[in-house]
């Protein structure tokens, strides 16, 4: 096969390995009352539950940086096949344990294998795809955590109604098991990856005190703070304010991540056509916190039409994000730097919600309550604007 056929094989199996640990990941937040039941915790301990959740971040926040070090010297084949083996081992663990300590040491494997896999994934692909692609390339691959929730969602709901909780959790190791075969025979480092890369420590110092990877990484986590405290509470305001049953209120929630599937690669291909990255960025950024403002004084039409806008916007940040640590780093470093974004994304997943949570408790109001969500979406595009990129 040759190299430029293959390339797009590595994109999918990248693609696919990502997909894999995410589709894991987001089969909890559904099966969290059958588990409480399970695990006999009360109503009450609801935020013991979440821990199943947020245990995952944890792993994310502290490993990210050595695990990009680690990457940068010795590449990522062997890291991310050890990485796929603990999404499986994560997996199979939850699915039978017997025990909410047992569970949760599952979903902390998981978050391990997974914070691998988050920053060393994307730096295959720019050793196979050249600039003039690769915002297409990173476009396609960016659709993979709206591709692995719409899926465990539906997997989770329909699965743990005709067995029980623990089955989705069985087929979510099964394809996590299907992952690691995938990888190992799919992936390797390409062509563009330089043989002459320096591997001195010098190189991490680089990328840890260039300003601009920091800069990228506040704009990611900052976009998440937003889209993730979105995500996390509209479905319960637009029930409670905007009096939808709660099936439609989570439907309308979800055209967020619905419209990333068709428009992050339309975003990402647009941006390899122009040849520019920072306008992408600061009108998403824009966009998204005039949309999230508009959602919480919309209603009926008003709001469906805001939160349409919103998924669109949301599709204008990823994909270029995820170009930049090629494009701004040397090659010997490109893992360090997907390893600030990592850290960055994390902390913003776990400052957005809380933050909107608090605003919701404390005022009673959604107009408010997105408000603070749209606060971050300002700062990130704020922060585009300061970028040194075209």
């Amino acid at each position: 096969m040759t190299t430029t056929r293959y390339r797009w094989l590595v994109l999918f199996a990248s693609f696919y390995t990502f997909v894999a640990f995410a589709f894991v990941f987001q089969l909890v937040p559904p099966l969290l009352t059958p588990m409480m039941d399970e695990f006999k915790l009360e109503p009450s301990q609801a935020w013991l539950a979440g821990f199943l959740i947020s245990i995952i971040v944890i792993p994310g926040i502290f490993l990210p940086l050595p695990g990009g070090r680690l990457v940068d010297r010795h590449g990522f084949k062997l890291i991310g096949l050890v990485s796929t083996i603990l999404t499986v081992v994560g997996s199979f663990t939850t699915a039978v344990a017997n025990s909410f300590l047992t569970a949760l040491l599952g979903r902390f494997v998981l978050g391990v294998g997974g914070a691998f896999i988050v920053t060393g994934m994307p730096t295959i692909i720019p050793q196979w795809f050249s600039e003039k692609d690769f915002g297409k390339a990173m476009g396609i691959y960016s659709t993979n955590m709206p591709v692995a929730t719409i899926t465990a969602f539906l997997t989770a709901s329909v699965l743990s109604v005709v067995y029980d909780w623990r089955y989705p959790l069985y087929v979510g190791t099964a394809v996590a098991a299907s992952s690691v075969v995938v990888f190992a025979l799919i992936v390797k480092e390409g062509p563009l990856k330089r043989a002459e890369e320096p591997r001195e420590r010098t190189e991490a110092r680089t990328a840890l005190t260039n300003s601009e990877i920091w800069k990228v990484g506040l704009l990611w986590g900052s976009f998440n703070a937003a889209a993730i405290a979105f995500l996390s509470w509209a479905p319960k305001l637009f029930e409670t304010f905007r009096n939808f049953d709660p099936v439609t209120a989570s439907l309308l929630a979800s055209v967020l991540t619905i419209a990333a599937i068709p428009f992050v690669p339309l975003c990402g291909w647009a941006s390899d056509k122009t040849g520019r990255r920072k306008p992408f960025m600061i009108v998403g950024s824009l966009l998204m916190a005039l949309a999230l403002i508009a959602s919480g004084f919309a209603s009926g039409f008003g709001l469906v039409l805001s939160v349409t806008v919103l998924g669109i916007a949301a599709s204008m940040v990823p994909p270029l994000v995820m170009t930049m640590p090629p494009e701004i780093l040397n090659p010997g470093s490109v893992g360090t730097g997907f390893g600030v974004l990592t850290v960055c994304q994390n902390i913003g997943i776990g400052l957005g919600p809380p933050f909107a949570g608090y605003l919701l408790s404390d005022t009673g109001s959604i107009e408010l309550t997105f408000i603070g969500a749209a606060v971050f979406a300002i700062l990130g595009s704020l922060v585009a604007y300061t970028l040194k990129t075209r």
